[in-house]
């Protein structure tokens, strides 16, 4: 079985240097069955792991997922009317996502946005990619995008791509020249002579056959997988790094299923020689830009995903936490959240990791909440107070839905109540949602209790908030199991909150009923508070009774919780 490239002489050391710490560089790889074996680690979740809240700009960042294709038609111009989001047409909503000027209240107010794969694809979803370095021509040029990445970054927007790196489309030139045996590409990707016949980790089929040999897709047959033993593939696919963030001017990236990048013979995740060729990526993504952001898919535990955080990427999302937030705004109970919570923070640097509700792969959140607009935004209230880096995905701020398969969770931008939802002059290349009556941008701007009013009243706080932004998480307890509280604080290193200068409590009642019964208490040096104010909706509050360490207990803030509604109060410090 053949699955490894021999080194070329002319490879430069820094190359060679990143393959031979993965172990790949001087030999075959030998199975060893035990190399991902680690010894169980003990978690105490008592003890969220110190370090500072803010290590680069993503941290005071929301990020907004877009799929392009489903974004927004070119009102105007050549491919005006074609059904098919694109750049020119993206650009023209961009002030909708943020209009650059902090006094007006008719923008969402996002300050990043992550791009689904946008590099030529024989697929509507872009995740096999033909040409790294040339745009979808249904989108558009890469002087569109260009023009995109500059208009996005004057209204103060950052920009992070889709870079897939595991695998490339089987259209891909690479690959047409793999497939000849004799070719000097052929190690370019991981071939057999015979079909090894094992399985993949969900049971799937990951060699197929092609001319006389059979060639490893973790994914599928059209998604071949990079062989990057080949120290000629780590080199091409850092050239592509680089030509993103410096002649695109992106600013990072998001790595699609990085977690399958190697292969230890029947290890096909998280293998050891994907760790230590991230470490080296890694430091070079970061000697092109040293402000560069990349987070990592890692679709696994939470304990499995931090291991990818701390010199191999920046952050990873925290799937985990996204299940568990859903979960306690459907059920109404708190506790998913809180031990959700309370892993992660024991589990990675302080705010590392991003925190989403559903995004292009999974049942659109609302869907998932059987479309309770009141669940949903208890979803949100949690989504965008708590600690990490929070990602919306297109649409959710309107509570658009969307389930399996795949394309009806990526369905067109509902901007309008209209047939084509204002998203094209034409036939959309799939069909809008049939609630697009009430879910659309221009019936909600006009309800000051609707999805998007919310969301956008959310980000605003988040946004004016150091605490909510990158701050430290005190977990409050409530004598209700339904009710899920705590503290944000900044501009103090005491994990109870003494000499902060910024401090957030959000109170939610997740049940569907309202609550009279229930109490707060929370171990707190915050000085000497001021007089509180409820952030959301401006509710009447009943003072704590502080002890003289700054601990309230027993605190009874409004005398009644409304179902499903969450509260942020602005504990004030003399």
């Amino acid at each position: 079985m053949r699955l490894f490239a021999s080194i070329p002489t002319s490879i430069p050391a820094f190359i060679l240097t990143l393959c031979a710490c993965a172990g790949l560089a001087l030999a075959q790889a030998t199975v060893n069955p035990d190399a991902a074996k680690k010894p169980a680690v003990t978690i105490d979740i008592t003890k969220p792991k110190e370090g500072p809240g803010k290590v680069g700009w993503w941290n005071d960042a929301v990020f907004y997922q877009i799929f392009v294709r489903s974004f927004q038609d070119n009102p105007r111009g050549a491919k005006s009317g074609d059904g098919i989001g694109d750049f020119q047409g993206l650009i023209t909503r961009l002030d909708y996502l943020n209009d650059g000027d902090p006094k007006t209240d008719t923008d969402l107010g996002v300050t990043a946005i992550w791009l689904m794969p946008v590099m030529q694809s024989p697929s509507y979803h872009g995740y096999d990619v033909q040409d790294y370095k040339q745009i979808e021509q249904d989108y558009g040029t890469n002087a569109d995008f260009q023009k995109f990445v500059a208009e996005a970054h004057k209204r103060g927007i950052k920009v992070i791509l889709d870079l897939v790196l595991n695998h490339t489309s089987d259209k891909h030139p690479w690959f047409t020249e793999s497939a000849k045996p004799k070719s000097e590409q052929h190690d370019w990707y991981i071939w057999a002579e015979k079909d090894p016949a094992y399985k993949g980790p969900w049971n799937q089929k990951v060699w197929h056959k092609k001319g006389p040999g059979f060639y490893y897709g973790i994914f599928s047959d059209r998604m071949p997988d990079l062989n990057y033993a080949n120290p000629l593939v780590t080199r091409e696919m850092l050239d592509i790094t680089k030509w993103g963030l410096t002649d695109m001017k992106v600013d990072g990236y998001r790595l699609d299923a990085i977690r399958h990048l190697f292969e230890d013979g029947q290890l096909q995740e998280s293998a050891p020689q994907t760790f230590d060729w991230l470490k080296q990526y890694f430091a070079a993504t970061k000697e092109a830009n040293k402000d560069a952001f990349s987070i990592g898919e890692v679709w696994a535990p939470s304990d499995q995903a931090s291991m990818y955080v701390g010199g191999m990427m920046d952050a990873v999302f925290e799937f985990d936490l996204a299940g568990a937030m859903v979960q306690a705004a459907r059920e109404g109970k708190a506790q998913p959240v809180i031990d959700a919570q309370a892993k992660v923070l024991a589990l990675y640097p302080p705010n590392q990791y991003g925190r989403f509700l559903s995004n292009h792969d999974q049942t659109r959140v609302m869907t998932q909440l059987r479309d309770d607009e009141a669940s949903g935004q208890v979803a949100a209230v949690m989504l965008l107070t708590g600690p990490g880096i929070p990602f919306i995905y297109y649409g959710e701020e309107l509570g658009m839905t969307g389930d399996k398969p795949d394309e009806n969770l990526r369905t067109p931008m509902q901007w309008e109540n209209s047939r084509t939802a204002g998203f094209t002059t034409g036939k959309p290349w799939r069909a809008v949602q049939p609630d697009i009556a009430r879910k659309n941008l221009v019936t909600q701007r006009k309800d000051q209790d609707s999805m998007f009013n919310l969301y956008r009243k959310l980000i605003e706080l988040r946004t004016q908030s150091e605490a909510l932004r990158a701050g430290s998480y005190i977990p409050v307890e409530s004598a209700n199991p339904g009710v899920y509280a705590f503290i944000r604080t900044a501009g103090t290193t005491d994990p109870r909150g003494r000499n902060a200068t910024d401090a957030k409590l959000i109170v939610i009642n997740l049940t569907d009923a309202p609550i009279a019964d229930y109490t707060l208490s929370a171990q707190l040096r915050l000085g000497d508070p001021a007089v509180s104010t409820e952030l959301l909706r401006n509710v009447p509050i009943t003072e704590a009774k502080w002890s003289d360490a700054g601990t309230f207990v027993g605190w009874k803030p409004f005398a009644e919780l409304e179902p499903k509604r969450g509260y942020i109060i602005d504990l004030k410090v003399k």
